[in-house]
């Protein structure tokens, strides 16, 4: 990608462009109600575009929140360079402008037989479409206590907490990252963090280490930029140990019991960001959503309709689905565009799109002053009934433009198409 159609590429992102020039109109729809689960990029999207698209419908967002924090430029908190604060979209906006209902207390079940949602308070909601967007859950290994060891994969309280370790931490110290297998949210970020902190580690912490455990084979995502970063600015502070399995934690003593290669032993450090194996949200399993043996919730990427309940009207997007696609809030954006223009089609009595696309970007930095990026496109594949990747790229070497310019730029425009 030159640099041309990476800026292009980075104004349009999210911009909702394929709902564009719907080819119907939506006065048979007036008065559907379709209620939203989860307000991350993948709810905070779908309410968002629902009403600009449907404006006679009624869209509820179901969050016990009241605002979003942004695990997207998370890393960069770590560091102090970016306050928490502005990554915290208040979830206001979207009633403000586009008259999204909010409803802050969690939901609990889902009846697909009668097209029914329960909330904590034992109030319900009916609805035509339901959208569960409710993000990740975890599988932490025995030991782990998030109050020692945080995962910092949720951002708010715990990217903060792992924020103040790592400020805490004496020179001279050892900072593990540990990663799970894939599939996780953001591929990308683990190493990300890594080579942020290390930038960090160079200008406040002499003699200061980070040693990554990953379960994978190889760095999951970028692993030309990672690899080129660990070896080459961040060679004597950095070390990649592939093919690592965490078995468990010992929170007081600050320990990793680990195996690699057949070969069991532990891992102390002053600061260990143990990041867990990740699952579908709860709600999905209480639901009935996902398979027996599964973690994430089988879904049809036409629309995003769980194939368990398939005539429901119940759309699984973002981090809790298993199309195979990216787990990112960049895709998760994507994804709720697609599964809007969906619902507003079936509520005009028309098929899907046949032929949906969906796109997630990163661009992660690398060191102060330079950063890179990567693309993804996912085209629908028939014969497979499947997203697969027609295109990616990555930049060929890290930059100052993609740092200053571009990066920030993404980030705001993907958080102001979601959130404002």
């Amino acid at each position: 990608m030159n640099s041309l159609n990476r800026r292009k590429f980075i104004q349009v992102c999210g911009s909702g462009l394929a709902l564009a020039t719907l080819p119907f109109s939506l006065h048979a729809a007036s008065g559907a109600r379709v209620v939203v689960i989860g307000g991350g990029f993948a709810g905070a999207t779908a309410a968002k575009y629902l009403r600009l698209f449907g404006p006679d419908l009624q869209v509820t967002l179901v969050d016990p929140a009241t605002a979003h924090v942004s695990c997207v430029g998370s890393n960069l908190v770590l560091t102090g360079e970016t306050p928490i604060g502005e990554l915290t979209k208040p979830f206001a906006a979207l009633s403000d402008k586009y008259g999204v209902e909010l409803v802050s207390e969690p939901a609990v079940s889902i009846d697909a037989a009668n097209k029914r949602v329960s909330l904590a308070s034992g109030a319900t909601l009916d609805y035509e479409h339901v959208i569960l967007a409710p993000g990740i859950d975890f599988e932490p290994v025995s030991g782990h206590d998030f109050n020692v060891m945080p995962h910092a994969w949720i951002a708010g309280a715990q990217t903060t907490l792992l924020q103040e370790q790592l400020m805490a931490m004496a020179d001279g110290g050892t900072f593990v990252i540990a990663i799970p297998k894939t599939p996780f949210r953001a591929h990308t970020a683990p190493y990300e963090r890594a080579t942020v902190v290390a930038d960090y580690f160079q200008r406040n912490k002499p003699g200061a280490k980070i040693l990554i455990l990953d379960a994978n084979a190889a760095i999951a995502g970028m692993n030309r930029t990672f690899t080129e970063a660990f070896t080459g600015v961040y060679r004597d502070i950095v070390e990649y140990v592939p093919n690592v399995t965490v078995n468990a934690a010992d929170a007081l003593n600050r320990r990793l019991d680990i195996t690699r290669e057949g070969t069991a032993s532990s891992v102390t450090a002053e600061v260990i960001n143990l990041i867990p194996a990740q699952k579908a949200g709860k709600l999905l399993f209480d639901s009935g959503l996902v398979p027996d043996g599964s973690k994430f919730a089988p879904v049809n990427p036409l629309n995003y309709a769980s194939t368990l309940a398939p005539e429901a009207n119940v759309h699984i997007l973002g981090d809790s689905q298993s199309t195979g696609q990216a787990k990112s809030g960049h895709m998760a954006n994507s994804q709720a565009k697609v599964c809007v223009d969906a619902i507003l089609r079936d509520l005009a009595g028309l098929a899907p799109d046949p032929a949906p696309k969906t796109t997630a970007a990163a661009f992660p930095p690398i060191t102060r002053r330079t950063a890179s990026w990567t693309t993804t496109t996912y085209s629908f594949d028939a014969a497979s009934m499947s997203m697969v990747a027609s295109s990616s790229a990555e930049a060929p070497k890290p930059t100052k433009d993609i740092r200053k310019e571009e990066g920030p730029g993404w980030l705001i425009n993907l958080l102001s198409d979601s959130f404002a």
